[in-house]
């Protein structure tokens, strides 16, 4: 007994078909022959569909006591099931093309379609599967690379079904006209022009094959507007073809076209395009077919390898219009673009000097040689048109001018350069006349010398820029070696460089008891300003007062300032006014700031004395980024609430600037927040400070075991950090067998450099683990190192700083960072450079170290690679360095019993050369 047919869902209706089964089960009862299965269809649909392509899809099915029927309901006027004669056949193909089949009703068919139902039957039993479709439209889009002026693109192998690929290795020619113009830039005529073409392609992707052609039409645009001229200039000149607004906007039809004109009197005509491309009569646009069930292909366009120098240029492509096919402009049919962008291919021009760097320094009436270097191809004569770049604060014809240096040994004015045929290489002066140069800033004028660009542009045949920064030279106004003393008997003990160049040069008196003085000098080596650090009454003895600047940002409300302070501290074994005094010699500090009248004033109202019951001597000063000082030096005695190493131990101590007691906060005083005392068993050494970090760093060097850390023999290098006079210290006790006489130092981003002096070599190599290991080998004599160690002790560079011939002794006091290297000084008993004399006399040295991996320059492009070595003359030595804006090197020199201050520019060349 069987019911007839019964119309029952598919699979997905399992329990209305297990309650029938069951139902059917009882009014049969019991019975050995198993029923057939219910007709159930497999698959699910695909739930998208796309205007002009097929959708397709092969159903299966089981079950059913005889050969299954197919049939749809609900279904959109393009969609219909597949008529087969094989009727044996267990599925049956469901297919359309919407927007065509079912009576080519093109975006009418676009939409969702719910409810669709597939139903098939044996003729007594029947199951149905319910899908939905949604129609989209099929999408076109652009894809570009990069362009460069005189070359070809390359297509790529691409998964998608390609079309023919175009001609990419021919050379075109085309033809315009353009504007020329006067020296001022203004319109002298016109002029017919002839370029080669390189051809390149902007990929057209076709989202899903098409079942008919697609042609769509394309064309180039851009932003530019021949009359978007600068305020003041007409049409046809120079500032209206090449204005602001115009900058970085290509041309169509001069920079960049769908199809060359070709050149008749050259015999050059267009080049051939493929069968899918027809252009347009001007050359700017055309018509692309798409075949069908082609997905990628590509419009060929011409990029014009003119003579200009010009920057990266922007065009658009744009596609306009659906010409026939079924496809969209975009996703939404709204538009498809794409950037094309052009870079020029002109030779480059760099300005350096003759060593190849990018940065000099020279003195008002000097006239030094710098260097034009030409890279790239080029064909013919090249020019560059020098001037000043944005950020330069000196003029060509006003501040400075360039010379031509002639065969003859003359010099012309000009600030146009000529690169003949087969020359790369012209150089040139930088003439900075004493008589007329003026300034009346402090800081030094600086010129940023590069191409004039404005004047080049649209200009036939001139050289573009080079990668990298333009040339800056500093103009150097201290002319001779500034006599920081005079006529006094003043002897200088320390030297920091402050904001606008200001040079702070501390020191004291012998003739006036000692007293502690600081000397302020600007750039121009004029004294601008006398602070009279110490009280008249007191009586010094070797006070060696050390000076700490700082530039500080302080907020006050929404506004941000900047404030410049200076720290003096010197030793005293006199009472101090204001202070307690507490031990047989002390130290004493005083605060300033740069107050509303243009010069400094005191923060505190009086020096503060703080020490121990012992002999203390401060080493170092600074100032924190928020404020507060920072003293670092050595004492025998014992700071409160610290414990005696024995010997002389080092101590780092922080002062906080508090308000003033019965003073309505308008004044603040000194308060000692912490001091933190180490040491090991013998008399260490501090070489000084840093207050980079978020702790200070102290450094120096000892014989003995500094807070308990194993030695490594001899003399050892010390660091720690700390942020309070309490709690566990961890100190980093470093260095080899050998002594390692720590002199100065300072932190580097990351990174403490120290330096020192010692009668061996050292090299940093891989240790267990491929942690690096310091190990040192005996010299002969006496020379310089500096050794870079992280913040948790771990050493990664050694650089040895000694004479060739390793015969002389240098003994080193000063570091500095500067553009990215270090500077080292001190003085040396023989010849420490190539020309140096081995006299027997002490003359002062000072050297570049490079800091960048040392590289084998290319012989036809100088590299610059900073390391340099200078050697005074006579009885001299370098004590103190400092670092004025990267520009130049600040030097504080003994010479016999006076104390000078030495300019050296990056390079190592002398500024202020007494002669």
């Amino acid at each position: 007994m069987r019911a007839k047919l019964v119309f029952r869902p598919a699979i997905s209706r399992h329990l209305a078909t297990a309650t029938v089964l069951l139902f059917t089960f009882i009014i049969a009862g019991c019975k050995t022959e198993k029923d057939p299965d219910q007709p159930t269809i497999l698959g699910a649909t695909p739930g998208t569909a796309y205007l002009g392509v097929e959708y397709y899809y092969n159903f299966g099915a089981y079950g059913g006591e005889s050969i299954l029927d197919y049939s749809l309901t609900n279904a959109p006027p393009w969609l219909a099931l597949e008529d087969t004669s094989n009727k044996a056949r267990q599925g049956i193909i469901m297919r359309g093309v919407p927007g065509l089949t079912g009576g080519a009703r093109g975006d009418a068919d676009l939409g969702e379609y719910t409810d669709i139902n597939i139903v098939t039957t044996d003729g007594d039993m029947a199951g149905f599967q319910s899908f939905d479709i949604k129609v989209k439209r099929n999408p076109l889009s652009l894809e570009a690379d990069t362009f460069i002026e005189g070359a070809s693109s390359t297509i790529p192998n691409s998964r998608r079904t390609q079309c023919e690929l175009p001609d990419l290795e021919t050379q075109g020619q085309h033809s315009f006209s353009i504007n020329e113009y006067d020296n001022e830039g203004k319109n002298s005529g016109t002029k017919v022009v002839s370029f080669p073409t390189r051809p390149v392609f902007v990929k057209v992707v076709l989202d899903q094959p098409s079942v008919t052609r697609v042609a769509v039409a394309f064309e180039l645009t851009s932003d530019y507007d021949p009359r978007n001229c600068d305020p003041g200039e007409s049409e046809g000149s120079q500032k209206c073809d090449h204005s602001e607004g115009n900058a970085g906007l290509a041309i169509p039809g001069k920079d960049i076209v769908a199809l060359a004109s070709g050149d008749e009197e050259q015999g050059v005509s267009t080049l051939q395009a493929p069968s899918y491309l027809t252009y347009r009569d001007d050359g700017l646009g055309g018509v692309i077919t798409l075949e069908p069930g082609i997905t990628e292909c590509y419009i060929r366009l011409e990029v014009v390898d003119d003579s200009f120098p010009e920057p990266a240029e922007a065009a658009f492509l744009n596609l306009t219009e659906v010409r026939s096919g079924l496809a969209s402009l975009g996703e939404n049919d709204t538009g498809a673009s794409t950037r094309l962008v052009i870079n020029d291919n002109e030779p480059r021009v760099r300005f350096e000097t003759i060593n190849g760097g990018t940065r000099a320094a020279q003195t008002i009436g000097d006239a030094p040689l710098y260097a034009a270097r030409l890279t790239g191809k080029r064909d013919g004569e090249i020019r560059a048109k020098l001037g000043e770049v944005e950020g330069s604060t000196a003029s060509i014809g006003q501040e400075f001018r360039i010379g031509l240096p002639d065969d003859s040994g003359q010099t012309n004015n000009s600030n146009e350069l000529i690169f003949p045929e087969g020359v790369d290489e012209v150089k040139f002066e930088v003439r900075i006349d004493k008589a007329s140069y003026s300034n009346t800033g402090l800081n030094d004028r600086v010129i940023l010398l590069g191409l004039n660009e404005s004047y080049q542009l649209g200009r036939e045949n001139y050289a573009r820029a080079g990668d990298g920064d333009p040339l800056r030279i500093s103009i150097n106004e201290m002319t001779h070696p500034l006599d920081v003393a005079g006529q006094e008997d003043f002897k200088v003990t320390d030297l920091a460089v402050g904001h606008d160049g200001r040079l702070f040069v501390a020191g004291y008196l012998p003739s006036e008891n000692n007293s502690v003085q600081l000397r302020i000098f600007n750039q121009k080596g004029e004294s601008v300003q006398t602070l009279k650090v110490s009280s008249g009454g007191e009586t010094l003895s070797e006070p060696d007062p050390v000076v700490g600047f700082t530039k500080r940002e302080i907020a006050e409300g929404r506004v941000t300032h900047h404030r410049f302070e200076l720290v003096v501290a010197y030793n005293t074994d006199e009472p101090v006014t204001g202070s307690t005094e507490a031990g047989a010699q002390n130290i004493a500090a005083a605060l300033y700031h740069y107050g509303d009248a243009e010069r400094y004033v005191e923060t505190w109202s009086s020096p503060l004395r703080t020490g121990t019951a012992g002999k203390d001597v401060v080493r170092w000063a600074g100032i924190a980024a928020s404020g507060y000082v920072v003293l670092a030096g050595e004492t025998n005695g014992t700071w409160p609430g610290q414990r005696s190493a024995g010997g002389v131990d080092s101590f780092l101590q922080r002062i906080d600037s508090l308000p003033e007691k019965d003073t309505d906060g308008e004044g603040v005083e000194p308060e000692i927040k912490w001091t933190r005392q180490t040491g090991s068993s013998s008399d260490d050494h501090v070489a000084g400070a840093s207050t980079t970090g978020t702790s200070p760093l102290l450094f120096g060097s000892a014989a003995g075991q500094v807070n308990g850390e194993p030695s490594l023999g001899g003399e050892d290098a010390y660091f720690y950090t700390t942020a309070s006079g309490s709690g566990p210290l961890t100190v980093y006790q470093r260095g080899t067998e050998g002594d390692e006489q720590i002199t100065d130092g300072l932190v580097k981003g990351s990174t403490l450099w120290l330096l020192g002096n010692s009668t061996h070599t050292y090299t940093v190599t891989a240790g267990p683990d491929d942690n690096l290991a310091l190990t040192s080998s005996g010299s002969d004599s006496q020379g310089g190192f500096v050794l870079g160690y992280t913040a948790g002790g771990k050493v990664i560079r050694a650089l040895n700083l000694d004479d060739a011939a390793d015969s002389s002794r240098e003994t080193f006091a000063a570091l500095t960072s500067f553009a990215g290297d270090l500077i080292a000084a001190g003085s040396t008993d023989g010849a420490f450079t190539a020309n140096g004399v081995a006299d027997g006399s002490i003359s002062g040295i000072v050297t570049r170290i490079s800091l960048t991996p040392d590289v084998e320059p290319d012989a036809q492009e100088p590299v610059f690679r900073n390391q340099w070595r200078y050697q005074l003359d006579g009885e001299t030595d370098i004590i103190r360095l400092g670092n004025y804006r990267d520009d130049k090197v600040v030097a504080l020199a003994r010479e016999g019993e006076s104390w000078k201050i030495l300019l050296f520019s990056p390079e190592g060349r002398l500024l202020n050369s007494p002669n």
